[in-house]
Order: C-alpha cells, then sequence, then structure tokens
C-alpha cells in the first residue's frame, strides 16, 4: 500500500492528522535525544553534571536552528514545486540544501572542536562546570555534522509524502540511544562522555537511514531524489529569508535559555539552575511538540498555496491552531499537578524535585498560548510572508524574553525569573491574532471578487 496523502482534495483535518502525529511523535523521540541523556547523566552521575548538559543546551539549540533556517525555507520552495508538478526542480534544491548543510556543519564543528573552552565559558560555564561541559559538547561535536543533516531529511521525508518513514527512522534511532545511555553511562561509568556519545551514535544512524531512503535502498522513494547540484548562494539567501523566522523561535530558544542560565546563577545559584534543568527539558519538549505540529500543518499550506486554494488553507490553519491549543492547556495541567513526577526522573534530591516544581507551575503557564504562537508564525513561513513570521518569533523568544528578564528580577525580586515566559507568549498572541486576522479577511474578499465574477 502507498504510503503517499493525497493533498489535493483529501480531508483537511485527515491530511493534518496523518501529516502532525508522525511529525510530533517525531520530534518528541528527537527531544528524547537530550531528555535521556539529561535522565541518565542526573541520575547516574548527579545534579552538577546535569547542570552542564543544560548549560551545553544553547549551544545544540543554535546548531539545530542554522539546520531549521536553511532546511524550512528549501522546504517551502520544494513543497511549491512539487504542487506544480516540478519534480526536477524540486529535487535539486532538496540536494542543493542537504550539500550546504554538510560542509556548513564539517567546518562549523571543526572550529568549535577547537575552541571549545572559550565556548564553554560563554556558555556560562564556571570552575568546576567548565570540564564538565567540555567533556559533554566536545564528544558531541564529532557527530553533530550528522544531527543537521538528519533533521533536514527528516522534513523532506514529509515533504515528499512519506511522514511514516521518519518516524519509524526516529523510533529506530531513539531506541538505540536509550540502550548507548543504560551501557555507556550506567554499566561502564562513562559519564558525560558516554552520553554524547549515545546521542552522537543515534544521530548517525537517523541520517544513514533516511540517505538509504533517498537514493533508493529501503524500497519505495517518492519524487524527490539526490542528483548533481551546486549550493547557490542566490538560492540559500532565499532559503535563509523564508526560513528566518522558525530559526528565530528555535535559536531563540537557545539564547533565551543561556541568559536564564546566567541570571538563575547570579541571582540564586547552582542548586536552582540543576533544578531549572528540568524546566529547560520540558520547555523545550513543548517547543519542538509544537514545531512539530506546525511541521505536519506547513506540507499542506505549501501544497494548496501551489493550487492558490485558499478556502482549504484557512481551514488548515484554524484547526491546527484549535489542536495547539488543546494540547497546550493539557500540557499545563499536567505539569501544575504531577510535575514533581517529570523532576524527579531527573534529580535524586528531594528539596530540588520540590523546587523544580515550583518554578514550574510559574514558569509553565507560558505552555498555553506557545503553541498558537509558533503555528500562526509557521503558517506566515509557509506563505513565504517572513517579516510577519519574523515579527511573531522576536517578540515571543527575543526582545520582550530579553528586556523582560533585563527588568522583572530587578523590580520584583528573583520571582520575576519566572513570570518572563508567560508575559512574553500572551503579548505575541495577541499581535499575532490581529496578524492572522487580517490576512484571513484579505483572502476573504478575494473569494468573494472571485465567485462573484464567476457568477
Amino acid at each position: 500500500m502507498s504510503q503517499t496523502i493525497d493533498l489535493q482534495s483529501g480531508s483537511i483535518g485527515k491530511t493534518l492528522f496523518r501529516y502532525a502525529v508522525p511529525s510530533t511523535m517525531a520530534v518528541w523521540i528527537f527531544a528524547l535525544y537530550t531528555m535521556v541523556d539529561g535522565m541518565f547523566v542526573g541520575r547516574g552521575v548527579g545534579a552538577d553534571a546535569l547542570a552542564a548538559v543544560n548549560l551545553s543546551m544553547p549551544y545544540i539549540s543554535i546548531m539545530f536552528a542554522i539546520s531549521i533556517l536553511v532546511t524550512i525555507g528549501s522546504a517551502t520552495i520544494v513543497g511549491a514545486k512539487r504542487g506544480e508538478g516540478k519534480h526536477k526542480d524540486a529535487s535539486r534544491l532538496f540536494s542543493s540544501t542537504i550539500y550546504a548543510l554538510l560542509i556548513f556543519g564539517i567546518l562549523v564543528c571543526t572550529l568549535s572542536y577547537f575552541f571549545i573552552e572559550e565556548i564553554a565559558v560563554l556558555l556560562g560555564a564556571k570552575d568546576e562546570l567548565v570540564p564538565m561541559v567540555v567533556e559533554y559538547l566536545q564528544t558531541l561535536l564529532l557527530f553533530n555534522t550528522f544531527y543537521l543533516v538528519a533533521y533536514s531529511m527528516e522534513v523532506f521525508v514529509k515533504v515528499d509524502g512519506f511522514p511514516r518513514l521518519e518516524l519509524t527512522v526516529i523510533c529506530v534511532a531513539a531506541v538505540m540511544n536509550i540502550v548507548l545511555d543504560y551501557l555507556l553511562v550506567i554499566q561502564l561509568g562513562m559519564g558525560l562522555r558516554g552520553a554524547a556519545i549515545a546521542t552522537g551514535c543515534a544521530q548517525m544512524t537517523q541520517a544513514t537511514l533516511l540517505l538509504l531512503h533517498f537514493t533508493g535502498y529501503l524500497g519505495k522513494t517518492g519524487t524527490l531524489q539526490f542528483v548533481r547540484a551546486m549550493p547557490k548562494l542566490r538560492e540559500l539567501f532565499r532559503f535563509v529569508k523564508i526560513g528566518g523566522p522558525d530559526c528565530i523561535t528555535e535559536m531563540s530558544a537557545g539564547l533565551i535559555l543561556l541568559l536564564f542560565n546566567n541570571i538563575i546563577l547570579a541571582y540564586l545559584g547552582k542548586s536552582e539552575l540543576s533544578a531549572f534543568s528540568v524546566i529547560g527539558y520540558a520547555n523545550n519538549l513543548m517547543l519542538l511538540t509544537m514545531i512539530g505540529l506546525t511541521q505536519g500543518m506547513q506540507p499542506i499550506v505549501t501544497f494548496l498555496r501551489g493550487r492558490q486554494d485558499y478556502v482549504r488553507i484557512t481551514e488548515a490553519i484554524n484547526l491546527t491552531i484549535r489542536t495547539a491549543l488543546m494540547i497546550c492547556t493539557t500540557a499545563y495541567a499536567g505539569i501544575f499537578l504531577f510535575g514533581h513526577h517529570m523532576a524527579a526522573l531527573f534529580l535524586n534530591d528531594a528539596a530540588l524535585i520540590s523546587l523544580s516544581h515550583q518554578f514550574m507551575k510559574f514558569f509553565c503557564l507560558a505552555f498555553i498560548l506557545m503553541g498558537a504562537n509558533i503555528v500562526i508564525s509557521g503558517f506566515f513561513t509557509a506563505l513565504e510572508q517572513p517579516r510577519l513570521a519574523g515579527t511573531l518569533s522576536l517578540m515571543r523568544g527575543g526582545v520582550l524574553s530579553f528586556i523582560l528578564l533585563m527588568t522583572l528580577p530587578l523590580v520584583i525580586g528573583s520571582e520575576g525569573i519566572w513570570l518572563v515566559a508567560p508575559v512574553s507568549e500572551l503579548a505575541t498572541f495577541v499581535v499575532g491574532i490581529i496578524l492572522l486576522k487580517q490576512k484571513l479577511n484579505q483572502w476573504k474578499n478575494t473569494t468573494i471578487v472571485r465567485q462573484t465574477a464567476l457568477a
């Protein structure tokens, strides 16, 4: 039975479900790469080691954001080309994207490897945390190029109509990560280095399996294939322009986490940073969940945009926003009631577990509106309107968060740290709804004019 999905006439609800569920489950499993490391490190090595992993997260987020920057822009154009039936152009753009990321990854990871101590200090590591961050990140850098390329090929597998294959590949990699974490961290006592090796091997396996699919070694392929192509700066700039907002969403998460880490160390201390580490994992999981849902919507929107079917695009965005609000509200309720159980997965100390749950109740209020903001921003990205998407991404993840982090702790004390995210998401939501309504009203008027002309 064919795995391909009918984007032209299938039910929007069923189509979104078939794209979004594998996509969301895929990023959940993707998030497990770092979460499982955190669990094994926190319980198998100690709270200081967990803090070191948390300090490393901004670097990993920034590298992931670079892959998003190029991939989402390219996938938006490739999806539209497929909708127009221009399959050769789509394959050329797909190939150029993977080659560009491969070159970038090798160069940046090599440079980072030789300047890793300086990077650790920039990430906020001090004293005994510096060698821990170096041990973890320097090992992970040996595999990080696979991380960039694997994510990119995941997105293109969905664009090509094979979302279930993506999920299968990531499941295989996730199981490998868990098994290797147990063997290397717990059984062999390799600590942070073992956790990094486990994650790296899983990412390498994931990239290899997806490469085998696109080269035809796993059976049926779609319309996207590797071809000879040289990355062109003009095309890369176009990818960057379109993918910028989604990149900002992910990169800002890393930069804001970096700022949070330093503010917490300045106002509170190392114990509170360990407690906050759990919130970092929860926030990253929620962020990736909403990115996964958005990426499930984007192939639908890009394809329908190529066909100028604005009625079905409107149906798709409305359904996706409702789904995001439902998921995010449920997630916050779970955090509020059962967050201490999540903290216990990472921490052994009862006082730290209680402290982490207390922080969660305030910080994670941001979850309720986070999803809708990411979906609306991703929607404008799929329409190739990066200014609107960028405005929302900068508001929620950059400008507002930075200003609030710099001011709220000064005004109301350390408690203000945990209110930064909820206030930022609320302000972004108000602006996002206004921009979205303007766009939908514009399409509604266009549709009425067309129907009048045909009559």
